[in-house]
């Protein structure tokens, strides 16, 4: 069989992988007990539709950030949710945006239908097409289809030859599909063997694609596209947590470049896999607070409304609701700052703040909702923490 340019060129594309460190299987254990967790964590609609649409800007905020993208959270949050037009010169900023959040939204509704996911070119070929649409491109650059020029990614990695890309680019799906995604949505197979499948495929399909490079633009959009494709039709990894590891990449965007760099120099895939699976880890840990902080949020709303229903009705009530709620769950609230915690509040006390203030705190702490201190008032919502454990005092500890 006659040898392929790539094989001289690029030996490192060897479509072998082999886990030898102990470290990865020790975090990937661990990785799988926080998806168990999160994906068990019951949560009520409203507030489990913000989390989606926070963590759906993040993902595709990172994605596009990674490649240079500037605008903010908020502003992604904007034209994503609130379709805000951005002006002329950062227009195709909006529009990137817009292009993640587009492919993000179809592979979470495949997902959510539980469709199988067979990676196939075509399929890649699409995602990069949805990636660069309305975007101006090089003249060399075709939207979906194999760049016909050699590429040199940042100055030093230099894409797999044209001639071979078509090959590459079938025996990558065809390694992928057999090896780690089928294995991935087989419901014969333990929870936890699909899971490690379903990351070693994903990280695995982000890394081969980035190193083979058949795109003239776009590749790495498109290759963390395709990680989220495999998490999240796996159905062993919630849709929550399919996204994360972009955000991670991101963070650690000059650590990224740098282990895609030193794999294809030194060939150690295992490092490139062990840097993203003790990101996903620190990531999951992340996601599984932010959930938390969201229920202990909604049970001290729910613990308020309870302990003031026998409360007589009316404006007074309401206000005390309106002022209870309105402190942080955690932190004193200085006198002086109480009318600024909302609109309302400051509506309501004008005039006559510091008197009503105290009756209505009074009020409050009677009712075991807040606890009145000489530099200020605090929540008394660690009284809903019944189980979390009280964090151990050093022996040493004066």
């Amino acid at each position: 069989m006659m040898a392929r340019r790539y094989e001289e060129t690029h030996p490192w594309i060897s479509f072998q992988f082999r886990v030898e460190q102990s470290r990865i299987w020790a975090k990937l254990g661990e990785a799988f007990s926080k998806n168990q967790h999160l994906a068990g964590i019951p949560l009520q609609p409203a507030l489990a539709n913000e989390l989606a649409s926070v963590l759906l800007t993040k993902g595709a905020l990172a994605t596009a950030a990674i490649e240079g993208n500037t605008l903010s959270e908020a502003e992604a949050n904007r034209v994503i949710h609130e379709g805000e037009k951005l002006p002329p010169s950062q227009e195709y900023l909006a529009q990137e945006i817009r292009n993640v959040t587009s492919a993000l939204d179809a592979i979470d509704h495949s997902g959510q239908r539980g469709e199988s996911f067979e990676l196939t070119p075509e399929w890649l070929q699409a995602q990069n097409a949805k990636i660069l649409d309305q975007l101006e491109v090089d003249d060399h650059v075709v939207p979906g289809q194999y760049t016909k020029e050699g590429l040199t990614v940042g100055s030093v990695y230099r894409g797999a030859p044209p001639a071979d890309l078509e090959h590459l680019v079938e025996r990558m799906c065809s390694w992928l599909n057999e090896t780690f995604i089928r294995p991935s949505q087989d419901h014969n197979l333990a929870d936890d063997i699909r899971f490690y499948n379903a990351v070693f495929g994903a990280v695995l399909g982000h890394l081969y694609t980035a190193w083979i490079h058949p795109f003239g633009d776009g590749n790495g959009r498109t290759a963390r596209l395709l990680e989220v494709a495999i998490l999240s039709h796996s159905r062993v990894v919630p849709w929550v947590a399919s996204n994360l590891l972009s955000d991670h990449y991101n963070r650690t965007r000059s650590r990224y470049y740098a282990r895609l760099a030193s794999t294809s120099r030194e060939g150690k895939v295992g490092e490139f896999v062990e840097y993203a699976v003790e990101g996903y880890v620190d990531m999951l840990r992340e996601q599984i607070e932010t959930v938390r902080a969201s229920q202990m949020r909604v049970a001290w709303q729910n613990y308020v409304h309870e302990t003031m229903h026998k409360e007589a009705s009316g404006k007074t009530k309401d206000r005390r609701r309106e002022l209870v709620l309105s402190l942080p769950m955690n932190g004193l609230v200085a006198k002086k700052d109480i009318r600024r915690l909302s609109p309302t509040l400051a509506e309501q006390y004008a005039g006559h703040e510091e008197r009503m203030i105290a009756r209505d705190m009074n009020a409050l702490e009677r009712l075991g909702l807040v606890s009145c201190e000489p530099a200020g008032y605090r929540a008394r919502a660690s009284i809903i923490n019944a189980f979390v454990p009280i964090p151990s005092v050093p022996l040493n500890a004066s």
